[in-house]
């Protein structure tokens, strides 16, 4: 039977790359490539080459229109990816209207790669007036020398930029890195999102703003700025958070880059009759591609003005990892085989260093790896095995002084964009989570299941790595065969005097379904 419900797809509203590096190209291949529908709406057809923009055709404003609305019969889209726009005011004047009458009847992400110029070749000079769609665009994702000729200031710094842009209406900026000259003799290419505050999503009322960070490859080539910004728009499209849909999308650029075709030394052109001079193709064509398997190849994020750690703690795997706010739980847990400890007190009265201490002390003379949860000031004084931050601790935690006082760290991850986040400080282990919904605190995160806790254990094995989250005996074959690693746990191994057969069994279990699947930790 065939479904008649409305389908979730992508309208791209670009020029044509005859190249099918960039434009309407990228932007179909993405989408096919994750299994989106796309939708194409022709701006413009080019005629490109290894030598870049030889011809261009610009498409009527009646046609255009016609182009939107019959996509439009089957629904509004789920998001809305604009490219270069033809500097014809026609066509200007009817995509303004048509974004805010869109933006009117519904709220959709829409995507703008603002392309001003061509890397090689000519493309018609833009239209003054490209401002004008700034105030209905989500997401920029403009060069530093595209952003700065829309807002005519060429001394603009990428911050000074991204801001200005946001004053004029876009909700997210993404200045793109790779061309920007200060970056040319640095190891990593460096895009700055500049965002808002959303208390929706914890990560984005974390940090407003942030750095990207990917390795940098030996080539250049056509198209990583379409890739880019056709990935995010994918990525939209499919119900992808915002700060986890650009870091795939960052991914999904590098990978276009690396799998592009043109190699260096081809000749073009006859000499034959002497009047042509052969050329070299240095300008390569993206290729979209698959999202890199390794979590090595993946982007790292760090604060503005910032790079990646370039010294890692010492690797740690929790293996049976129990969190206890009371001595006398703790006591009574040290005695049935447990890995790892985390000390976990959220409401600290005005005992609670004496304690800490006494906690720390009990763990070692059993030889049970001690972990403070959250107080990093405290952990530097005591020197526990290792301190566990949650994103919100790594704005204001010190990873310097921790590294150098030999405290371990393991960080708290929720979301990709929060993994990346994490790799940057080059902690001892990631924990994963919530991979059920927790029985022991308010979800702020919806539940990762099986399916992307085992994807994320698979693409980050080069990291120790737990997981947590309405983990009990029932399930815990089934999360440890994700290859995790490490179980953490809270409310089945609560309880009292009375409760110490079950907390016994439950803990033997868990040590029962690891052993199955991981190695003994370390």
């Amino acid at each position: 039977m065939i479904s008649e419900t409305k389908p979730r797809y992508l309208l791209a509203i670009c020029a044509s790359d005859s190249r099918g590096g960039a434009g309407l190209q990228a932007a179909l291949s993405q989408a096919a490539l994750s299994g989106c529908e796309c939708r194409s709406v022709v701006l413009a057809v080019t005629a490109q080459s290894h030598q870049g923009v030889e011809a261009v055709s610009h498409v009527s404003a009646s046609m255009v229109e016609a182009q939107v609305q019959a996509a439009l019969r089957d629904g509004l889209p789920e998001a809305v990816l604009i490219g270069w726009v033809p500097p014809e005011p026609e066509v200007l004047e009817y995509l303004r209207t048509f974004l805010n009458e869109l933006q009117a009847s519904k709220q959709v992400p829409v995507i703008w790669d603002p392309v001003v110029s061509a890397t090689l070749g000519e493309l018609p000079a833009a239209h003054s007036g490209l401002t004008d769609l700034i105030p209905n665009v989500s997401v920029m994702t403009p060069s530093l020398d595209e952003a700065r000729w829309l807002l005519g200031d060429q001394t603009l710094s990428a911050a000074a930029a991204g801001a200005a842009l946001q004053h004029a209406g876009a909700h997210t900026v993404v200045i793109t890195g790779g061309d920007d000259e200060q970056q040319q003799h640095s190891a990593w290419v460096t895009d700055l999102i500049f965002s808002r505050s959303d208390e929706n999503f914890p990560e984005c009322a974390a940090k407003p703003s942030f750095a990207l960070h990917q390795q940098r490859e030996a080539v250049q080539a056509h198209g990583t700025g379409s890739q880019f910004s056709a990935a995010l728009a994918v990525q939209l499209t499919k119900g992808t958070r915002l700060y986890d849909a650009i870091v795939i999308a960052a991914a999904a650029a590098r990978q276009a880059l690396i799998a592009s075709s043109g190699v260096l030394g081809i000749e073009f052109g006859g000499t034959d009759s002497g009047s042509t001079k052969p050329e070299s193709s240095v300008y390569r064509n993206c290729i979209a591609s698959a999202l890199p398997q390794s979590g090595d190849e993946w982007p790292l994020i760090t604060d503005v003005g910032t790079y990646p750690r370039t010294d890692r703690f010492e690797p740690y795997r929790p293996g049976v990892y129990v969190l206890t706010e009371s001595l006398d739980h703790l006591e009574m847990l040290l005695g049935m085989g447990v890995d790892t400890v985390q000390w976990r007190i959220k409401v600290p009265g005005p005992d609670y260093k004496d304690q800490t201490r006494r906690a720390l002390a009990m763990c070692r003379s059993q030889g049970v790896s001690f972990w403070l949860n959250d107080d990093w000031p405290l952990a530097l004084e005591l020197k526990p095995d290792g301190v566990h931050l949650g994103q919100e601790d790594l704005v204001s935690a010190d990873i310097d002084a921790l590294h150098a006082a030999g405290v371990s760290l393991g960080i708290s991850t929720h979301t990709e964009w929060e993994i990346a986040r994490a790799r940057a400080q080059k902690p001892s282990y990631i924990a994963f989570g919530p991979v059920f919904t927790p029985l022991s605190k308010r979800l702020r995160y919806q539940p990762l299941g099986i399916d992307c806790l085992s994807a994320w254990s698979e693409r980050y094995r080069s990291w120790p790595q737990t997981c947590i989250g309405g983990i009990v005996p029932e399930n815990a074959r089934l999360v440890a065969e994700s290859g995790v690693g490490s179980l953490a746990v809270v409310t089945c191994i609560a309880g009292g005097p009375a409760d110490e057969p079950l907390i016994r069994s439950n803990i033997a279990d868990l040590r029962a379904a690891l052993e199955m699947f991981s190695p003994a930790p370390k």
